[in-house]
């Protein structure tokens, strides 16, 4: 796992009986009513294709580290098929491995490309820029890489490098740190080699620090690349774990009620105003490219649970449909990392194990189903003030969807009665849940998407549940605890 210094973080008897069976949970269980208003006339900018992403670490896409076979490559897997179900747009290979020796080679690099244009996503590939930073070996190893997406094939997007891996962290190793002087001046000049000694095309990303926000603003602000050398930046970047370190959890009880808590969205807020609304502003593509709930992993089942499907969602929504994001890429543990971490997909590497989506994994696919186009203005009334969130968007094919998130659960746990007036004239709706069997925040297991898992090959036989006719001009549908929802209006 990761060590980080800085971080911003469902009888019988008679007719009666079966009533009364069926009745008395419901009695047990609080209830609330929420009105969700879809206004079609005010919106945002639409949500890019490559929002959603995932990070890897360096070590885990070597050959070397998977008794010599490559996990990512061009030949069709199941990593592959869940990957494109679930939406990902966007691969970064980096992390801490990245600053750190051994390095990938050529050929490791060159299967993560063939990967990365297999399920069409943009790469981002990091460089050393600490104790390992060399910009001759850099730009050779870039060189290679160029070659292998633009002249050896025909990769759709621009060769993408990020410049170092938190360079404000010492990773654990004392003097590894650099100053944001020294970052932005080896920055300055692998950006500089890269496109005059390869080819003017290449994009630089950074800063990818750890912590918020000198060095990401330093980099938006520097008068460098305010005029014709902005075009060559790919993205600013910065890294976030919300939760700060999960060994500080203490607690399976005390990790769920962090991870579902309903104060999180102000704080992506506060995290997104801190550095990314500027950056935007002045015409940035601005990109969380590591995150995920708590850095370090979790050994207490919070951060790989049903909780995190839940987190996941809502986080992705909140960030796509509340800000100016370009997009985010949930980090994933290295090999060996499987076992109570956080990641999408597991295992992380060549393994015998059938390939699984985690509970993360499910959170990011449920975001993506039904996330594409414009974010448009949602108002929740929720006088119990149950904690439930809602995300509307104008479909890029003229419907209208709605990402509504029940986040109560335990001895606080509230079923709601959900009425939706969407933002155009429609006259049906149709809707998909995720739920977990026991609507259990600590299972790892049992979570179906649309009444259905995901098998280990990437197949999935659910759904929308049947097409309902409006009334008048709402629908109403019932959500209970534990569970979120997407009702797709057309």
């Amino acid at each position: 796992m990761k060590s980080r210094v800085i971080r911003t973080a469902l009888c019988g008897g008679t007719p009666m009986a079966a009533a009364i069976l069926f009745t008395l949970p419901l009695l047990a269980q609080s209830q609330a009513s929420v009105s969700i208003t879809l206004d079609s006339t005010q919106l945002r900018r639409t949500i890019p294709n490559d929002f959603l992403g995932l990070s890897f670490e360096m070590s885990s896409i070597m050959a070397a580290n998977n008794n010599g076979a490559y996990w990512m490559s061009g030949a069709s897997t199941p990593l592959s098929t869940m990957l494109s179900k679930i939406g990902v747009k966007n691969i970064r290979i980096g992390g801490n491995s990245s600053e750190r020796t051994p390095y990938a080679t050529t050929t490791d690099a060159a299967n993560v490309d063939a990967f990365a244009n297999l399920i069409q996503a943009n790469l981002i590939w990091n460089v050393p820029v600490k104790n390992n930073y060399n910009a001759s070996s850099s730009v050779s190893f870039v060189q290679s890489m160029y070659n292998d997406q633009h002249v050896s094939h025909s990769y759709g997007f621009p060769t993408n490098i990020e410049i170092g891996n938190e360079p404000d962290n010492d990773d654990g190793t004392t003097g590894s740190a650099i100053s944001y002087s020294t970052w932005q001046s080896r920055y300055d000049t692998l950006s500089s080699d890269f496109r005059n000694q390869i080819n003017g095309s290449i994009l630089s990303t950074g800063p990818s620090s750890a912590g918020c926000c000198t060095y990401p603003n330093g980099l938006e602000t520097d008068s460098t690349y305010s005029g014709s050398l902005k075009s060559t930046i790919g993205s600013v970047t910065v890294h976030n774990y919300p939760l700060g370190s999960s060994a500080n959890f203490g607690s399976v009880s005390n990790g769920d009620s962090l991870i579902l808590a309903s104060t999180l969205d102000a704080k992506y807020q506060t995290f997104y105003n801190n550095f990314n609304d500027n950056a935007s502003n002045n015409g940035y593509n601005v990109r969380i490219e590591e995150t995920n709930s708590a850095y370090g992993g979790s050994n207490n089942g919070v951060t790989n649970t049903y909780a995190a499907a839940l987190w996941a969602l809502d986080y992705f929504c909140y960030m796509a449909y509340s800000t100016n994001m370009s997009g985010m890429n949930l980090h994933n543990g290295p090999i060996g990392s499987d076992s109570g971490s956080y990641n999408a997909v597991s295992p992380i590497g060549v393994s015998s194990t059938p390939l699984s989506l985690q509970p993360p994994g499910y959170g990011l696919w449920v975001f993506h189903y039904g996330s594409q186009g414009q974010p448009l203005k949602t108002t929740l009334t929720n006088s119990s003030g149950a904690n439930i969130t809602a995300y509307g968007l104008l479909e890029t094919n003229g419907g209208e969807t709605v990402h509504v998130i029940n986040r109560t659960y335990g001895s606080g746990a509230v079923d709601a009665t959900v009425t939706v007036t969407p933002g155009g004239s429609y006259t049906h709706a149709q809707v998909i849940y995720l739920q977990q069997a026991n609507s259990d925040v600590t299972a790892t297991t049992g979570i179906t998407f649309g009444g259905a898992a995901m098998d280990s090959n990437g197949n999935w036989t659910g759904g929308y549940g049947a097409a309902q006719t409006l009334s008048g001009s709402t629908f109403t549908f019932t959500l209970p605890h534990t569970q979120a929802a997407i009702v797709h209006f057309y």
